[in-house]
């Protein structure tokens, strides 16, 4: 659909005197949000990597450790910026997504496979009954101190994600329709999450309720080892470990790779192509806050700056849903062409062949980039007789 090719130029329907590509308040909100949002991913991705290493190795936990991890990551994360969309981030991602697809098939075949899958069931009932009640859920049960450690922290960090993911999944997304983009990136992702939880979870809560291990014990004193203490539960648990390790590394690899790119292409003008001085910069940027971040006051700061950051962006987020709304009203519905099946029983009932529909060319191409960049359509002219 068109809609997906100008995704945040909603900013400008929201406020017309607002253009990504100059020095808007917009543009501002979207840039310093991204970076924060990474940059507080980035920590927290150090912080679990040294958890890990600690629980493999016994190397103690400590900021010079944390900060070379800032530093090997991103390396690895502008590197993968620098060679583009096709290359670098599109590995990076199918190669995390395959890896922890095996993982997860490892814990579900030899975890308590039939518990876990009660479990699920039992979850999205529960969830699914008590949405409305939990989404409602304020401080004033005196729950403030958990609420902004975790509620208000989790919310804040998945809106400053907003920015970078939206333009990112409009660059990658061009051509798709609607209902395309609402399986792939609403659909999927959450049946994949919900399922990935189950089967770490599940598998903790089981193992300590059998009494033989002391997962939440574990994640109390430190939760970024908890994970590592749920795979010594398990068989191969050194393998399972150090492939734990590497998946962490690809994750936070691969999405700030993508916020690298396009924080590039909020600050060049909205190129698809931005020039390698400026990913480079952009990554150097978010290494350097992350490890200021974490000798600053660790994961505390990291939280505070997250939501910091991010609540002005909520504005923004409103701004832009709104004006997609009127957007996706305003634009004409498409009638699909029809299919062979359905010709056939059409000249059944009539006894005429009903005509096929004209075939798309490159002029209707050039108007539709017209309609969405406001350009006028380069259209060849025809040939003179």
């Amino acid at each position: 659909m068109a809609w997906s090719a100008r995704c945040f130029d909603h900013c400008s329907a929201a406020a017309p005197t607002v253009r990504l590509a100059g020095p808007s308040t917009c543009s501002q909100f979207s840039r310093r949000s991204s970076l924060f949002g990474t940059t507080t991913s980035l920590g927290l991705g150090a912080l679990q990597i040294n958890g890990g290493i600690t629980a493999l190795f016994g190397i103690p936990n400590s900021r010079s450790l944390q900060f070379a991890i800032i530093g090997v990551i991103t390396l690895l994360f502008t590197a993968s910026a620098l060679t583009g969309v096709a290359r670098g981030i599109r590995f990076l991602s199918e190669t995390s997504m395959g890896l922890g697809g095996l993982l997860f098939l490892f814990v579900l075949v030899v975890g308590p496979t039939i518990y876990l899958a009660d479990l699920y069931v039992q979850s999205v009932g529960r969830y699914l009954s008590e949405l409305i009640s939990t989404s409602l859920i304020t401080p004033a049960s005196g729950d403030l101190g958990f609420m902004q450690s975790w509620t208000y922290f989790m919310l804040a960090w998945w809106l400053s994600w907003a920015a970078f993911v939206g333009v990112f999944l409009a660059r990658i997304s061009r051509g798709r329709t609607v209902r395309e983009f609402i399986v792939g990136v609403l659909l999927v992702p959450s049946v994949v999450f919900s399922v990935w939880f189950t089967a770490f979870g599940g598998t903790a809560i089981h193992s300590d309720l059998a009494g033989t291990t002391r997962i939440a014990a574990a994640a109390a004193d430190d939760a970024n080892s908890a994970f590592f203490a749920t795979l010594q539960s398990l068989p191969l648990p050194a393998i399972t470990s150090v492939v734990t390790i590497v998946l962490v590394v690809l994750f936070f690899v691969s999405g700030a790779d993508a916020n690298t790119f396009v924080l590039g292409m909020l600050t060049s003008r909205g190129t698809e192509h931005p020039p390698g001085w400026i990913l480079a910069l952009w990554g150097a940027v978010t290494g350097a806050a992350a490890m200021a971040l974490l000798a600053a006051g660790g994961l505390e700061s990291l939280q505070q700056m997250v939501i910091v950051s991010s609540a002005p962006f909520l504005l923004v987020v409103v701004g832009v849903a709104v004006s997609l709304w009127k957007d996706l009203t305003a634009e004409p519905l498409q009638h699909t062409m029809p299919t062979a099946s359905a010709m056939r029983g059409a000249a059944d009932r009539t006894g005429e062949i009903p005509e096929p529909a004209r075939t798309k060319t490159l002029s209707d191409d050039a108007t539709e980039e017209a309609a969405i960049y406001g350009v006028p359509a380069s259209v060849p002219a025809e040939p003179k007789p």
